[in-house]
C-alpha cells in the first residue's frame, strides 16, 4: 500500500536525502578516476545500493509522493544489515582517514540510523505484517546476481562471504542462503522492535499524564 506522509515526515526525509547526496558527492570527489567513473564504481558494493536507494526514496517522499510500505521495510532492513555487517565483520580491518572517514561514517552509520529511525516513527501504526517479510530479499538477491557476474568478469568480489574464487560453490550457496535468512530475520526483528517500542511508549503515556 502506497501512503503519503505528513509535512514533518517529509521535511526529515528531505534532510536525509540531502545528507545522502552530500555523502555521495564527497565520496566521488575523493575517489580515483573521472566523476562518472568514480560514481559508477561505487555500485560494486551493496552499501552503495542501499544508501543510494535511501537518498532516492527519501527525496521522493520529501516531494510529497507516497511509497509502498513494503519498500520502506525493505529499505530499513537493507540499511540495518549494512550497518550490522560493517560494524561486526568489516570495521576492524577498515581504517579510513580524512574525508573518507566522514563518508564511511555516513554510509554505515548516519544514513542507516536516520532512515531506520524515520521508518519506525512514520510506520508506527502498521503493526506486524509477516506477508511483507519476503519482499526484503529482492534487493539482496538482485545485488548478489550482479556481484557474482561482476566478480566473474573482473575478479573483484566486494565481500569475502560472496567471493566464489575463494569459497567455491557449496560454501557460496550456503552463505547466500544464510544471508537471505538473515535479511528475513532482520525484517521480522525490525517490525517486532517497532511494535515493542511504541507499545511501551503508548502504555507509559497515560501513567505519565496521571
Amino acid at each position: 500500500m502506497s501512503t503519503a506522509f505528513s509535512f514533518p515526515a517529509r521535511m526529515v526525509a528531505g534532510l536525509i536525502a540531502i545528507l545522502a547526496a552530500a555523502t555521495f558527492a564527497v565520496q566521488v570527489s575523493i575517489n580515483d578516476g573521472s566523476p562518472l567513473t568514480a560514481f559508477v564504481m561505487l555500485f560494486r558494493f551493496f552499501t552503495i545500493w542501499s544508501n543510494f536507494s535511501a537518498g532516492a526514496i527519501m527525496a521522493w517522499v520529501a516531494t510529497g509522493r507516497g511509497v509502498d510500505r513494503r519498500v520502506l521495510l525493505a529499505l530499513a532492513t537493507a540499511l540495518s544489515v549494512v550497518a550490522l555487517v560493517y560494524h561486526a565483520l568489516l570495521a576492524a580491518d577498515h581504517h579510513p582517514v580524512g574525508l573518507d572517514w566522514w563518508t564511511n561514517l555516513s554510509f554505515h552509520t548516519l544514513i542507516p540510523a536516520s532512515v531506520i529511525g524515520w521508518w519506525m516513527v512514520v510506520t508506527r501504526k502498521d503493526g506486524f505484517q509477516p506477508r511483507r517479510v519476503p519482499f526484503v530479499m529482492i534487493a539482496p538477491v538482485l545485488y548478489t546476481v550482479f556481484a557474482l557476474g561482476y566478480g566473474e568478469l573482473s575478479g573483484f568480489y566486494a565481500y569475502f562471504f560472496i567471493d566464489k574464487s575463494v569459497l567455491g560453490w557449496p560454501q557460496l550457496i550456503a552463505n547466500i542462503v544464510g544471508l537471505a535468512a538473515f535479511f528475513m530475520a532482520m525484517g521480522v526483528l525490525l517490525m517486532g522492535l517497532r511494535s515493542l517500542v511504541w507499545r511501551r511508549r503508548d502504555g507509559a503515556a497515560p501513567s505519565a499524564a496521571a
